[in-house]
């Protein structure tokens, strides 16, 4: 029979105030209670792993937050898991690295005169090839001397299409614009005394004075290609810094503004005095950082008669030390010398610093 209002507040007063009573029913309800909540959670989470499709297994991996794990176990020594740490890592090197680097520098750094079908490989980065049709036109009456016919055809387009006068005649305009824009003109072809098939382009690398890896591009005799090769990639591996390599023909054929650029080069038809080829002429002769290692021309009496280029003047004194200073202790007069090479700087009365030639036998 149902209990009605009043006597339940009657039997809860009762329970309030008899101790005794409301200890032992205590006692009876919390065994009960545990075990309630227990299924409880139990059940929200087993619903939640059905819902998410979760296993029981996977479930602490996934909740991380929720799951108590035990920490790692941790070795007492590094010789019980001796695969922890590779032979590379434990000397500390980085070759993997410097390989990878390199291989990507290889690709980047390429001459767009560079053919890849025609060059021959001497090391990663460093090659020689043929000079190729696109880089004779471009060296021709600049580097590379030409008729003045040949100049004209090419200034002004096909020379059997245009009067041929003799020199005396051309308005003079008209040939200094020739002059201006191709230097170097002969009478006739008879008097070029070096072939185009004599001649061959190297690709280097080389460090400039930033410490960047910079192409370096080069025109030389056929007979000493190899030889600057080996040089410049010894060079090369020891970071020695050569601000630029280029073309003569960047700077116009001048090598007053080749030098005053400290660009290196090599071939370039001119002559060393009135009548006389220089070996540079012949692509037999290089010279390296001319501004930092200038021409100083001396008198009997020891005196400095003059120094080439001009603003080159605080260079002239050897006995100073500078970076990229040529003297006997440089790496690169040994590395020059080494192959035969005669160096300028040895010269009796005109110290020509800058300069390496090697003569044909």
């Amino acid at each position: 029979m149902a209990l009605n209002s009043r006597v339940w507040l009657v039997l809860f007063m009762k329970l309030i105030y008899d101790k005794g009573m409301m200890k032992d029913l205590l006692k009876l309800l919390i065994k009960p209670l545990l075990i309630i909540a227990s299924l409880i959670i139990f059940s929200t989470l087993l619903a939640k792993v059905v819902l998410s499709g979760d296993t029981l297994a996977d479930y602490p991996s996934n909740n991380p937050g929720l799951a108590i794990a035990s920490p790692p176990p941790v070795l007492d020594s590094e010789e019980e898991n001796p695969e922890l740490e590779s032979d590379s890592l434990k000397e500390g090197t980085n070759e993997g690295i410097i390989e990878g680097a390199w291989d990507e520098e290889e690709i980047l750094l390429v001459s767009p005169w560079s053919v890849p079908e025609n060059k021959i490989e001497f090391r990663p980065g460093f090659s020689k090839e043929p000079l190729s049709d696109m880089l004779f036109d471009y060296i021709k009456g600049i580097s590379y001397p030409i008729t003045l016919s040949h100049a004209i055809a090419i200034i002004y387009g096909d020379d059997e299409n245009f009067p041929m006068l003799p020199d005396d005649e051309f308005p003079e305009s008209m040939l200094e614009e020739i002059y201006a824009l191709l230097p170097n003109i002969v009478e006739n072809d008879d008097e070029i005394a070096i072939s185009r098939e004599e001649l061959v382009f190297l690709s280097l690398l080389h460090h400039d004075f930033a410490g960047a890896v910079s192409v370096g591009e080069l025109i030389c005799n056929v007979a000493i290609a190899d030889d600057l090769l080996a040089i410049f990639h010894e060079l090369y591996l020891s970071g020695y810094q050569i601000e630029r390599i280029s073309l003569i023909e960047e700077f116009g054929g001048s090598d007053t503004s080749s030098m005053i650029f400290n660009n290196s080069s090599s071939f370039n038809y001119r002559e060393s005095s009135p009548g006389r080829l220089s070996l540079h002429a012949f692509g037999l002769a290089v010279d390296i950082n001319p501004f930092i290692n200038p021409y100083v021309a001396y008198n009997t009496d020891g005196t400095i008669r003059r120094i080439s280029p001009i603003g080159s003047e605080e260079y002239a004194d050897r006995s100073l030390d500078f970076p990229a200073k040529i003297d006997e202790d440089d790496l690169l007069f040994k590395l020059f010398d080494e192959l035969g090479f005669f160096w300028g700087g040895n010269w009796n009365y005109q110290k020509d610093y800058q300069h390496f030639q090697k003569e044909l036998p």
